[in-house]
């Protein structure tokens, strides 16, 4: 047994407090350099914890009582998710793209989605698509494993060869709905500059926004009607899911790598190599605004919870902006701000910046429908910018991790450390009812790899003993 202990800060409520409930023995942790990515995901309820394990890809734990469940492997995985609700785990396979549909209860598989073919090494190891859109600060892509691409209903799947040739699938029946030909570019290239990013040390900076432009490229609104294609090409499409048609091509004039919906899905904007943000009416393909100029660049980090502002990354000097969608003005800034990822709350109501030349502060949390600071975190001497940052469902919390080997860290918004997770590591997911926190981990005593399961309020103290 190994007792691990959990720094506490003063006064804060018993229900804040996480304890470790058990560990997981078979993780494996991530590894840039071999290619391997973490995961740490929930089902819909938070009756599984599904996480990287070392025989097989993934491996199902039921969260109550720790008992192994599933073990699903293959050559290597993309791509993982539960169905919404929880009933069957979903495996997109690295080499050509398929797809495992796996019964969490008996580990029996119940249908394959096949691929499209096989891919180059480098798309293998670094991947394109929706996949890694939802993890952490950019570019966690090669620290976590993404999501499958589908729709929130799940009544789509989206499957994609290479840049240009893709399909809509049906989950239900695993059959194929609908191809969909995009305009095409180099989807090598796109791998290659991530790995060029990786090696000169710029990910995660203004030209790391640059090089690695297309890892996020393809993206369904939120009510499933739409599909954005974007990958790194001059005329991205947009696509109606349900009927497989073209709805627009635009013409972005300049390779166009990154692309959020507003959250009624009735505009897109869309960042292209220079930096330039254009906004777009999904239903008639026209322009609307054009925000930005060479010398005022930036990308889309994404909207407030209402639409009325669109929220732009700067790639210089600058601090991230809010901008009016209909004339491309600037509502106001959020000052101080770094370009190094903006991590918004699950309602969008608040996000987190990194702070731009301020050794200080350790991030910054602000209201994004005013652009008022709420908090800032302090930043000890010789401390990290975080690498992850996760917010827990309530957005009354969240997450930090300063590196993949760094302690993981659960602040309150108003800036203050609740509490300092010893032994942990990234990756981090809460579940969907707040109740529980995994993250990775070693074990104290002999420095092997596991992961953790923790468990927020219990009566217990907090200080638990983990089962090796």
């Amino acid at each position: 047994m190994v007792l691990l202990t959990c720094a506490v800060s003063a006064q804060v409520r018993s229900t804040d407090i996480v304890a470790i409930k058990r560990a997981l023995p078979e993780f494996r942790d991530i590894s840039v350099w071999k290619g391997r990515t973490g995961l740490t995901l929930f089902s819909p309820g938070g009756k599984y914890l599904a996480v990287s394990g070392k025989t097989a890809d993934v491996v199902i734990y039921e969260t109550e009582t720790g008992q192994l469940k599933t073990k699903i492997d293959g050559k290597g995985f993309r791509a993982f998710s539960f169905s919404p609700d929880g009933r069957f785990a979903v495996a997109q396979s690295t080499g050509d793209l398929s797809m495992q549909v796996v019964d969490v209860e008996n580990g029996k598989t119940v249908r394959e989605i096949r691929g499209l073919g096989k891919l180059s090494s480098i798309n293998k190891f670094f991947g394109t698509g929706l996949v890694n859109e939802i993890n952490g600060v950019f570019p966690v892509p090669v620290l976590e494993m993404g999501r499958v691409p589908a729709t929130r209903n799940w009544k789509h799947i989206l499957i994609n060869k290479n840049d240009k040739e893709f399909s809509i699938v049906d989950f239900e029946t695993g059959t194929l709905k609908f191809d969909l030909q995009h305009e095409n570019f180099n989807s090598g290239w796109e791998g290659a500059k991530l790995a060029v990013a990786i090696l000169s040390g710029v990910a995660g900076t203004p030209a790391g926004y640059l090089m690695l432009g297309s890892q996020s490229n393809a993206q369904f609104s939120a009510d499933g009607k739409y599909l954005m294609l974007s990958n790194g090409n001059k005329k991205p499409t947009l696509w109606n899911v349900d009927e497989g048609k073209l709805v627009a091509k635009f013409d972005a004039g300049e390779h166009v790598f990154y692309t959020k919906f507003s959250p009624d899905g009735t505009r897109v904007a869309t960042s292209d190599f220079k930096g330039i943000t254009k906004v777009w009416d999904t239903s008639t393909g026209e322009l609307i605004s054009t925000i930005g100029d060479k010398k005022d660049d930036g990308v889309v980090a994404g909207w407030n919870a209402s639409g009325e502002k669109v929220i732009i990354n700067p790639l210089d000097k600058g601090d991230l902006q809010a901008v009016d969608p209909k004339t491309g003005s600037v509502i106001y800034d959020f000052a101080g701000s770094m370009p190094n990822g903006t991590i918004f709350s699950n309602d969008m109501k608040l996000l987190v910046t990194v702070p731009r030349k301020n050794k200080a502060i350790l991030f910054q949390i602000w209201e994004t429908e005013t652009g008022t600071l709420l908090a800032t975190a302090p930043r000890a001497k010789n401390q990290d910018s975080p690498v992850s940052i996760k917010w827990n469902p309530a957005n009354t919390m969240i997450a930090t991790a300063e590196g993949v080997d760094k302690v993981v860290k659960l602040w309150s918004i108003k800036g203050e450390l609740l509490q300092t997770l010893s032994n942990s590591s990234m990756p981090v997911e809460f579940s969907d009812d707040g109740r529980y926190l995994a993250t990775g981990g070693v074990l104290a005593n002999t420095k092997t790899n596991t992961g953790y399961l923790w468990e927020f309020g219990l009566e217990e103290d907090v200080e638990r003993l983990a089962m090796r």
